[in-house]
């Protein structure tokens, strides 16, 4: 789970920013709150929500954890963009600090780059009171770490030498899981996984590719959630349908000569390809509605509103119980209805209290109404406002001085008094 993310110079945010996931004082939804391995008495907060105006940083801030996630994945760290508005800035240090529990412990990452380059990358295990500097480094001096103790052990040799050996455009984290050097690799193993398989970006255009096999392992599940939030939908079905008139011959036969038995299509999450003892078989999911007179009529996926299919896309947050998983949701409103989106909140508060799942939502959102009533906690709510020099920041509810820890939110927000509105000038 996430516990905080630091950042600063990178894209519109100029400065130091922190968003923390650690919980205050508040006493409402507390059987929602997680806690932290090692520490005693800190929890962490199960839900953020991220408000703003438009191109007030809200995608920005999504942004920011997408494109560390990539640097990690791919071992490039020049995806990482600093501000651009402000000469000294585009050629100064951009520096991120994440700080993640997964699999018992508690990791901090930092990786300070300036123009694609490394000048500094940190990995320490906080579990316990005394820090373990799994490995500390910087570009040109051997690499630090409480792991190498042996200096004649010709596996801690090579890692320590990897500190000055490594080119600085490379990180060593990716470089670890590459290599797998055993005096190191399974220390960083499970920080590995939090960033490939617990952090789950969707970002507010994204499709899940793996839509029609979920349909196809919880077809039913599907079903009753569309229903009961008043899609129209009545019923969904999977039917066989031809092959060669869904997907291009050249995508099949990479398929045919694959080691794996089923596939998706990126380009219509309705359709699921699948291999078996007759050769390749399609099935496409459809949606059946009832005409005036009683009749069902199935329709493609495709035919269905956005906000129809956008809720889809969205759904298997709820039914994934098989790990821990981190859900970051860039505009999770869009094409939802306040209801269908405050739904969804509000599950997964009602999930993670009873225990069914280890989920963490965070995402960014228009809709002003989740303030309302009891569906947030104050420590929940996030502002990105932007300032007049085009530098974003992002601001903490608890962080307005001005405001009472027992104000309303919502008529907080509304009046101005947290910013994260737009400033609309009439031009006409």
């Amino acid at each position: 789970m996430l516990i905080h993310f630091h950042f600063s110079n990178y894209k519109s945010f100029r400065g130091e920013n922190e968003f923390s996931m650690v919980a205050d004082k508040f006493m409402n939804h507390r059987d929602s709150l997680m806690r932290i391995p090692g520490q005693r008495y800190a929890k962490v907060l199960p839900l953020a929500a991220v408000y703003g105006g438009n191109a007030a940083g809200k995608t920005t801030f999504v942004s920011a954890l997408m494109d560390l996630k990539n640097a990690i994945s791919t071992g490039n760290p020049a995806v990482l963009e600093p501000f651009l508005l402000d000469s000294a800035q585009a050629s100064s240090p951009s520096t991120f600090c994440i700080c993640f529990f997964q699999q018992g412990r508690v990791f901090e990452y930092t990786l300070e780059v300036q123009e694609g380059r490394v000048l500094r990358e940190m990995l320490t295990d906080q579990t316990k009171a005394r820090e373990v500097c799994l490995f500390n480094r910087v570009p040109g001096r051997d690499l630090q770490s409480d792991l190498l103790g042996k200096p004649d052990d010709a596996d801690q040799v090579y890692v320590r030498q990897m500190g000055s050996t490594l080119p600085e455009k490379e990180l060593l984290l990716t470089t670890i899981l590459k290599l797998r050097p055993k005096a190191m690799y399974d220390a960083v193993e499970p920080c590995f996984t939090w960033f490939f398989t617990t952090l789950c970006i969707i970002g507010a255009d994204c499709k899940r590719v793996g839509l029609g096999w979920d349909l196809m392992q919880e077809l039913e599940l599907f079903e009753a959630a569309l229903s009961q939030a008043d899609t129209g939908i009545e019923k969904l079905s999977l039917k066989p349908v031809e092959v060669e008139s869904c997907v291009p011959h050249d995508v099949l036969e990479h398929f045919r000569q694959s080691a794996s038995d089923v596939m998706v299509n990126p380009a219509d999450a309705s359709l699921v390809l699948f291999k078996n003892e007759k050769g390749v078989n399609a099935v496409r999911c459809f949606s059946s509605h009832s005409t005036k007179d009683g009749k069902s009529v199935d329709f493609p996926l495709s035919k269905e509103s956005d906000g129809t299919r956008r809720f889809m896309h969205l759904l298997p947050i709820l039914l994934d119980v098989s790990l821990p998983r981190v859900y970051v949701v860039d505009e999770l409103d869009r094409s939802l209805h306040h209801q269908l989106a405050c739904s969804l909140v509000s599950r997964c508060r009602e999930s993670i209290s009873s225990g069914r799942q280890q989920l963490q939502l965070i995402f960014t959102t228009h809709d002003a109404l989740l303030m309302a009533k009891d569906t947030l906690r104050k420590d929940e709510v996030w502002v990105t406002e932007r300032d007049s020099n085009r530098v974003t920041h992002l601001i903490a509810f608890n962080d307005y001085k001005d405001i009472r820890a027992d104000a309303n939110m919502l008529k907080s927000y509304l009046e101005g008094r947290m910013g994260g509105l737009p400033k609309i000038h009439q031009v006409i």
